[in-house]
């Protein structure tokens, strides 16, 4: 491809000039067409001027046509060689970004290529997806370049097929007027002297028979002139004078007229105002009395119960006893977490005495086999939820083939609300799952107390054999999410908290350490996740919160929609397919944890 040839500028003024040429033709063809008019003067010289004149106004109308519709012509198709040379020259530079960006793209293809022939056997199956993933992308990209490469071409063509047209298009307006003249060109050639030859005649002609002409007709005509013009001075005098007279009559009759209507209006209008003004302070006077006495009723009747209730050794009593009840509840919980022992943390197989939902959880969550994507990690979390239920505490944590070796550790959201019992007339003796109402207390009031659930989840860790080096994932939801984020901001010394996943937690004023992923999840109308008092923080490198309205659609659990129950994991999980729907990055920072499970395990216990 290259910049289409020809200059608008140089054509856009040749046809200007032509059409300049075209009109001075047609004001010599007018002065011809006068002098050959028939006219009083007839002598000899005369006779041939009219007659020279009449025949050069023939030849030379000829030639107006010509030049005009050429001048036209060459106006017409310097605007679109115009066009089309803008057209191409977007267009080449188009295909000059797309064939350089298709050249980085076919390195960097060969690069990956290389990377992956070159692979020992032993790399994991998530490395060799990762690779595989990157050389489609690549390839995926490398085809839009080369469309547009294309489509830069096409449009350079099509450029090019626009020139072309319009120049076809002048040559056949110029070749119409050219072909149908029958203008000789070589009378052209000399057509400035033929004209002056012929002004020079005419100006003979002037001059012999002025001098007979000119004085008797100037007489005549000044003398006609001067007449008309007195009689037009006399009547513009007589019309101006009565025009005065009958517009004063008027204006005069149009002010008395006005003058009555104004005193009439404003009469009106001061005794409409005076009775409107007199009946608005008379309401405003009524309302106001009435308002204030309102208030001063409402008044005193709340400074009385005021005074009687602070004066009330009864009021002061409920109010610190209501205090010191919740003070002692909330220390009573405190002290529980804080000397209760760690609960004995065991295996989970259920057995006959287990629900059929806890059952079918476990089934459920051994049966999983490959974790690629962020919906994946939030159906572990129901799993880990549906097999604890109140009754126990059940911490799933999968241990993904490959080295090193990668844990995802599951903690179940809040199952057992214990301490709201002694409202509902149930008992608190403190039995049940640990991931109760009074640990999230806890968590959030008092981080640094080291709850029965964190320390059970900590030794369940031991148990599976996590070592302090080795790659933690924790996935965690409502509660499962607090306990999440605290473990990876506090407890970083004892394991290698290399992510979190929480949704709908409350932990967006944890400080968790920027060496691990933050992925928090928050529906629009959930009120837990805001009760840490916080917005989300800003975007970091390692942290991101996607905070989004409710994803329509029903639960299949319920069969009711998700905008009822906004706090709920399986809306959740639809979020995060939506997530990943729009964006299938945003999970990238979990990658490591992707892949075939190699192991999976479930620790229970309970106070």
């Amino acid at each position: 491809m290259h910049p289409l040839p020809g200059d608008p500028v140089v054509l856009r003024s040749t046809g200007q000039r032509y059409a300049e040429t075209a009109s001075a033709i047609r004001d010599a063809v007018a002065t011809l067409d006068r002098i050959a008019e028939p006219s009083a003067m007839v002598s000899v010289a005369v006779d041939r001027v009219r007659a020279d004149a009449e025949r050069l106004s023939r030849e030379i109308g000829a030639a107006e046509r010509r030049y005009g519709e050429t001048g036209d012509a060459l106006v017409d198709y310097a605007a679109a060689l115009d066009r089309a040379q803008d057209d191409a020259d977007r267009a080449i530079r188009d295909a000059q970004d797309a064939e350089g960006d298709s050249t980085a793209l076919q390195a960097r293809e060969r690069t990956l290529r290389s990377k992956l022939r070159d692979l020992p056997d032993d790399t994991s199956a998530a490395d060799l997806r990762t690779l595989e993933r990157s050389i489609t992308s690549v390839g995926a990209d490398l085809d839009r370049s080369e469309g547009a490469a294309e489509s830069a071409r096409q449009r350079w063509e099509e450029a090019v097929a626009d020139r072309d047209r319009a120049a076809r298009v002048a040559i056949d307006r110029i070749r119409g007027v050219v072909d149908g003249s029958d203008l000789n060109d070589s009378f052209w050639d000399d057509l400035g002297g033929a004209i002056g030859a012929v002004f020079d005649a005419i100006g003979d002609a002037i001059r012999a028979i002025a001098g007979a002409v000119v004085a008797a007709v100037m007489a005549i005509v000044e003398a006609v002139i001067v007449l008309i013009a007195a009689v037009l001075v006399v009547v513009a005098a007589i019309v101006l004078l009565g025009l005065a007279i009958v517009a004063a009559l008027i204006v005069l009759a149009l002010a008395i007229a006005a003058l009555l209507i104004v005193v009439v209006a404003a009469a009106l209008l001061a005794f409409v105002a005076i009775a409107l003004v007199v009946g608005l302070l008379l309401v405003t006077a009524a309302l106001v009395l009435l308002v204030a006495a309102a208030i001063g009723v409402i008044l005193a009747a709340v400074v009385g119960l005021a005074v009687l209730l602070l004066s009330s050794p009864l009021f002061w009593a409920l109010v610190l006893g209501t205090v010191a009840f919740i003070g002692v509840v909330l220390a009573w919980r405190v002290a529980i977490e804080i000397f209760a022992p760690t609960p004995a943390v065991s295996e989970f197989e259920p057995g006959s005495d287990e629900s059929r939902e806890s059952k079918a959880a476990w089934e459920d969550a051994n049966a999983v086999t490959e974790i690629d994507s962020l919906d994946d990690l939030v159906a572990l979390e129901g799993y880990s939820d549906a097999m604890g239920g109140e009754s126990q505490t059940v911490v799933d944590i999968v241990r993904m083939e490959g080295e090193p070796a990668r844990y995802i550790v599951t903690l179940p959201s809040t199952q057992d609300w214990q301490v709201a019992g002694v409202f509902f007339g149930q008992d608190m003796n403190g039995d049940g799952a640990v991931n109760d109402l009074d640990t999230n207390i806890v968590l959030r009031l008092f981080p640094d107390v080291r709850t029965q659930y964190e320390r059970a989840v900590l030794d369940a860790m031991t148990k599976a054999g996590i070592g302090p080096n080795d790659p933690v994932l924790l996935v965690g939801f409502s509660q499962g999410g607090i306990l999440a984020g605290h473990l990876a901001a506090n407890r970083s010394d004892a394991f290698n908290f290399q992510g979190v996943l929480a949704y709908g937690a409350p932990i967006d004023d944890m400080a968790i350490p920027s060496k691990t992923t933050v992925v928090s999840m928050q529906h629009e109308g959930d009120i837990v996740h805001q009760l840490d008092l916080t917005g989300p923080p800003r975007p970091t490198a390692t942290w991101t919160t996607y905070s989004r309205d409710v994803p329509p659609g029903v639960n299949p659990s319920t069969g009711e929609p998700y905008s009822a129950q906004p706090h709920n994991n399986v809306a959740y999980q639809q979020t995060a397919r939506d997530l990943l729907t729009a964006d299938p990055t945003v999970d990238d920072g979990f990658e490591q944890f992707f892949g075939t499970v190699g192991d999976s395990s479930q620790y229970t216990f309970a106070e």
